[in-house]
């Protein structure tokens, strides 16, 4: 019988590991990325572009983009052919609604993710991009957080609308107990075929029916017609006040409540007094409950905004400015309209409109008038495309009544929409 020494053994052991250290080992490559920028198209969108190289095919390419201020995280993923080496684009539309929209000014941050047919991943640095409508050489005017863009117009007017917005944000900050800390951007277009690209995209006949004069198209940013545009300016500015005065994930403003408020802003009311006395003169208003939320019809727009402001000056002005700041903190704690209004005056939406139309001289409220959302219910915005909330000033075209501009002093009615996903 044969036999094995130890000796034996143990040497036998060392020559197998020396071959196994002599046997070549393919190390784990991680796939190289090249970030190939982001170019604008405005208003088309943005393009952005990648290559990318591995020691084996590339099976997996994907952009994350975050859609700043107001929107969430997503991820695209441009089509290629697996290889070793890969070159790829990825287009985000930038006015699709209701899937997407970019307003001027939205900031878009990102990263690449590349992966290997073994499972090698490797990610590219953060980067950012500044869409902007790049059809117009803009000029700027800062200061205070605030930043006028313009393309038209003189220096000297684009720094008198800078100065009323400061004002603007100011006094109603003032008014609501709030701070509006981040950078607030101002887009001013020059005449409605210039700044109707800069919209969200909407149907023909909205298009043959309205004027846009003013827009807030995210928490930070709006776009206004003209140089000289105070009141339309002062409105919109509001807006982004009043979202960060009265709104969070947990509560939404009424609809009469944040466009009541807006109105108040304005130096001069114009078309929206005129609106409300006509209809307080004829019996013909609105419930409370009606307008939490908008009216679908063009021709009642007016009237909405009329009774909105009315109601909101009864209520600074017969309880005061910090009540009226106290409802906006309840609805952002997350109080329904009803109970804000109860914890803060005593009486919900039936009692305001109560004491509203006694002091307008209006007989008491009809019981079979319509009751509209239900206190309890959150009030429906109109539907919008647009990623940051927004509230749209228009003016009513000819379609909808030949309303005068004169009428409305240079603003007109006023059409809203809220912020969307």
């Amino acid at each position: 019988m044969a036999t094995t020494s130890g000796s034996a053994v143990f040497f036998a052991a060392v020559a197998l590991a020396l071959a196994l250290l002599a046997a070549p080992v393919r190390a784990q490559e991680t796939p190289s990325i090249a970030d190939g920028g982001a170019t604008v198209e405005f208003p088309a969108g943005v393009t952005f572009t990648v290559s990318a190289e591995s020691s084996v095919e590339i099976t997996d390419i994907r952009l994350r983009y975050t859609v700043l201020p107001d929107g969430t995280a997503a991820i695209g993923q441009p089509e290629f052919d697996p290889s070793t080496s890969v070159e790829a684009t990825f287009e985000l539309a930038g006015n699709n609604p209701p899937q997407i929209y970019l307003s001027p000014g939205t900031r878009i941050e990102y990263h690449w993710e590349v992966s290997d047919a073994e499972g090698n991943q490797a990610t590219s640095e953060i980067a950012s991009v500044f869409y902007d409508d790049t059809r117009f050489d803009w000029q700027t005017v800062s200061g205070s957080n605030i930043t006028i863009y313009y393309y038209s117009g003189s220096d000297h007017e684009a720094e008198a609308m800078h100065d009323v917005a400061r004002e603007a944000v100011s006094s109603m900050s003032s008014l609501l107990d709030t701070e509006v800390e981040f950078e607030t951007l101002i887009w001013i277009y020059d005449n409605t075929d210039d700044m109707r690209p800069a919209l969200q995209a909407r149907s023909e006949t909205y298009e043959s029916q309205v004027i846009t004069a003013g827009v807030r198209v995210a928490s930070d940013t709006v776009l206004v017609l003209g140089n000289d545009a105070f009141d339309t300016l002062r409105h919109e500015l509001t807006h982004i006040v009043t979202a960060q005065a009265g709104e969070s994930a947990f509560g939404t403003l009424p609809a009469w409540v944040d466009e009541g408020t807006a109105v108040y802003s304005q130096e001069d009311a114009g078309g929206f007094r005129s609106a409300i006395e006509d209809a307080i003169d004829r019996g013909e208003v609105f419930s409370v409950r009606e307008i939490s939320s908008y009216p679908g019809d063009p021709d009642k727009v007016n009237l909405f905004y009329g009774q909105s402001w009315s109601l909101v000056s009864y209520l600074i002005d017969e309880y005061g400015e910090e009540q009226f700041a106290q409802l906006f903190a309840e609805v952002k704690s997350g109080s329904r309209i009803e109970s804000a209004l109860e914890a803060v005056y005593g009486f919900g939406q039936d009692g305001l409109e109560d004491e509203w139309r006694a002091a307008k001289g209006l007989p008491p409220r009809p019981t079979n008038a319509p009751d509209g959302p239900d206190p309890q219910d959150d009030p429906q915005p109109l539907p919008s495309e647009d990623d940051g909330g927004s509230s749209t000033l228009l003016v009513i075209g000819l379609a909808v009544g030949v309303i005068a501009l004169a009428a409305v002093v240079g603003i007109g009615g006023i059409w809203a929409a809220r912020k969307a996903p």
